[in-house]
C-alpha cells in the first residue's frame, strides 16, 4: 500500500522528553501505589486525566521524516514520508491498564480507543505492485475510525529507571480510506485504478503487512519511550504500596 496509511501509529507514542539529568513530572501528574487493591484502574484513570496535558504536542502530532522497506506477496518497495501531521490524539479513550511487575521487571499493557485519526504529509514510493512499477511522489491523506489499540511496553528496572526493551502496539481499525496524489508518475487512471483497489481490500493488505508494520513500530518507539523513562525515577512514576 504503497502511500503507508500506517503511518498512523506514528503518532501513538509516549510524549518524550529530551533533558539533561533527572525529570520531574509535574504536579498535575497523578501516581499511583504499586500493590494497592486499585492499582490498576488508579492508573487508568491517571492516564486518561494526564492527557490532556498534552494537547499542544498531540494535536496535530507532527512527523518530520520516516521512512520504511516492506515487501509481501506480490508488494514490495520503499516508502519516505515527510512533513506529516496526524489529527485526533487528543480524544483518546483509555480502556484498561495490566500492570506486571516481579523479579524487576515491568509490564504494562494498555487498551485505548479513537473515534476517528485523519493523517496528511508527503510522500515518495519506489516499489512493484504484482506487475505494475509503483514510482510516484506527491500528497497522501488518511481517513480511520474506530481505533483500538493495545500498547504492550515491558523491560527490565535498573538503578531506579525502567530500561524498556520492547513497546509492542496491537491496532485494529474500522474503517480507512487512503487518497494520494501520484503513485504512477503522472499516470492518473492507474492511479486511480490502484486507489480503488487499495480502499476496498485494505484489510487484507493491512494483515499481510503487519508483520513488517510492527518491527518497524518495536524498533522505533522502544527508542522514543526510553528517552523519556531514562529521565524518571522509576519509583517516583510508579511508588510502591
Amino acid at each position: 500500500m504503497s502511500c503507508r496509511p500506517f503511518s498512523i501509529v506514528l503518532a501513538i507514542a509516549y510524549i518524550v522528553v529530551a533533558v539533561a539529568g533527572e525529570y520531574e513530572l509535574p504536579s498535575e501528574v497523578k501516581t499511583c501505589k504499586r500493590g494497592t487493591d486499585d492499582y490498576s484502574s488508579c492508573l487508568r484513570l491517571a492516564i486518561q486525566e494526564s492527557w490532556p496535558v498534552n494537547f499542544p504536542t498531540l494535536d496535530p502530532y507532527y512527523v518530520d521524516h520516516n521512512e520504511a522497506e516492506f515487501g509481501n506477496g506480490e508488494l514490495h518497495g520503499k516508502i519516505e514520508e515527510w512533513d506529516v501531521y496526524v489529527y485526533g490524539m487528543k480524544n483518546a479513550k483509555f480502556l484498561a491498564v495490566r500492570p506486571e511487575y516481579s523479579d524487576d521487571f515491568f509490564k504494562l499493557e494498555i487498551d485505548l480507543a479513537f473515534p476517528k485519526i485523519f493523517i496528511e504529509g508527503e510522500y515518495k514510493a519506489d516499489g512493484n505492485l504484482a506487475s505494475f512499477k509503483i514510482g510516484g511522489k506527491g500528497h497522501f491523506n488518511v481517513s480511520t475510525e474506530d481505533i483500538k489499540i493495545t500498547w504492550t511496553i515491558s523491560g527490565p528496572v535498573k538503578n531506579d529507571r525502567w530500561m524498556v526493551e520492547h513497546y509492542l502496539p496491537n491496532v485494529q481499525i474500522g474503517k480507512m480510506k487512503v487518497w494520494c496524489s501520484d503513485l504512477f508518475n503522472g499516470n492518473e487512471e492507474l492511479t486511480k485504478t490502484v486507489l480503488e483497489f487499495v480502499n476496498e481490500y485494505w484489510p487484507t493488505i493491512y494483515r499481510g503487512m503487519y508483520p513488517y508494520i510492527a518491527d518497524v513500530w518495536d524498533k522505533l518507539f522502544t527508542e522514543l519511550v526510553n528517552r523519556f523513562f531514562s529521565q524518571v525515577s522509576f519509583n517516583k512514576l510508579f511508588p510502591s504500596a
